[in-house]
């Protein structure tokens, strides 16, 4: 290391100490204080909402990113203390979250004058009243659940956050702890992302918002309970939204749809099942829905005739009067040794038919029609064989649905 750059670390360290001693932020770190650390990623406006305390309740004692950046990122910056182990074994002791990998213990002492400044410094930094005039505002940056330091405490809870006693076993003075939220000790705050975690209660509108345009009606009290505590311990909103669009009761809402679209009529409870286990197989519901089309049921509604046939399908499946030539291209082609089936499939996977449906969605849950980045996306995907679930799922867990449900008064 260069010797200007090693000299550098204790002078920053010693106008620390000045600097605390002139604002008297010693007696209380939760005054503004100069700058500290630089975060990857630009501040969002608004920034993160306060970080609900969530104890540990798991046993994982792994280490989380987000854990071991800010044990770097302080000991890097102030060029003093030491690292204690960042997790704990599940066996010591009472709760932690060092016992779940997220919790920091940065060791520097407040006997120790330029240490103590540091830790200090730190504490105030992440405190301090931000340009949004609420405190915490690094704190809620990284995802900063509490601090304990010197005998104190200091939750990030609300704008009313502020130092009180702590009474704990050990006074931490030889030590700053910071316990992260899962979404700080998985890195997915906008310290590192540049989009701001939500509040608890924009969560909870979003479920809300996910079960009455999918299942129309409000979520029970079990199924909100499950994902607004995923979605707040960090489980990404894509994971949540795809295991909501591979419920039961969403598939089953697919079939339902497509036997009254393409058959008149409500599914048989045996139909049910077997359609169930063949879309948790992999059956894509475009692969239904050709089935549908192409099964002896539907073509007796057509009264068994060819080109009969072709033009229900028009109607049923890309809702217009075909012309006369293309009546005969698809009666020739069957006649020639095509299928049903596979004229109902490219029928079902055409791209005039798979626009129409998406651009359906669109309207449904954004709002809006289908955009040209948004047609190349998700008919693409479907044709080439994903899942109309996933491409749902797509939908309700982009920053447009999460915009859009949180704005919503229903």
């Amino acid at each position: 290391m260069h010797l200007l750059a090693r000299a550098a670390r204790p002078l920053r360290v010693a106008a620390l100490v000045l600097s605390l001693v002139l604002m008297g932020s010693v007696a209380s770190p939760v005054q503004a204080v100069p700058s500290g650390p630089s975060a990857p990623a630009p501040a969002p406006d608004p920034i993160d909402a306060y970080a609900t305390y969530r104890a540990q309740s798991t046993c994982d004692p792994t280490v989380k990113p987000g854990a071991q950046y800010l044990l770097d990122l302080v000991r890097s910056h102030y060029g003093v203390g030491r690292a204690s182990p960042i997790t704990r074994a599940c066996s010591v002791g009472g709760a932690s979250e060092h016992k779940e990998g997220r919790a920091i213990d940065w060791g520097v002492n407040v006997n120790n004058p330029t240490e103590k400044a540091a830790g200090d410094h730190f504490v105030g930094w992440l405190t301090a009243v931000g340009p949004d005039g609420k405190v915490g505002y690094n704190a809620r940056r990284l995802g900063v659940m509490y601090v304990i330091w010197n005998g104190r405490i200091w939750s990030n809870s609300s704008s009313n956050a502020a130092w009180r006693a702590y009474t704990g076993s050990s006074p931490h003075t030889d030590h700053v702890h910071v316990s992260l939220s899962w979404n700080g000790a998985y890195q997915r705050t906008s310290w590192w992302t540049g989009v701001a975690v939500p509040s608890e209660f924009a969560i909870t509108q979003y479920v809300t918002a996910v079960y009455r345009d999918l299942f129309q009606r409000s979520p029970d009290a079990e199924g909100l309970r499950t994902w607004t505590r995923a979605l707040n311990t960090g489980t990404p909103r894509v994971a949540v939204a795809n295991a909501i669009t591979a419920s039961t009761e969403y598939r089953s809402g697919l079939i339902r749809g497509a036997y009254r679209d393409f058959l008149g009529r409500t599914p048989d409870p045996k139909g049910m099942t077997d359609w169930l286990s063949a879309m948790a197989g992999g059956l894509t519901i475009q692969r239904m829905e050709a089935g549908f089309l192409a099964s002896p049921e539907y073509f007796a509604q057509a009264g068994n005739d060819d080109a009969r046939w072709v033009s229900r399908l028009y109607n049923h499946v890309l809702n217009r009067q075909p012309g006369p030539a293309e009546v005969d291209h698809w009666v020739a082609a069957l006649a020639q040794g095509q299928t049903r089936d596979g004229v109902a499939i490219g029928f079902v996977l055409s791209t005039e038919r798979l626009t129409t449906v998406v651009d359906g969605y669109y309207r449904h849950l954004l709002g809006r029609g289908l955009d040209p980045t948004g047609r190349q996306t998700w008919v693409g995907a479907i044709q080439a064989g994903g899942r109309t679930e996933a491409i749902i799922g797509g939908i309700i867990s982009s920053d447009e649905y999460f915009a859009r449900a949180e704005r919503s008064k229903r």
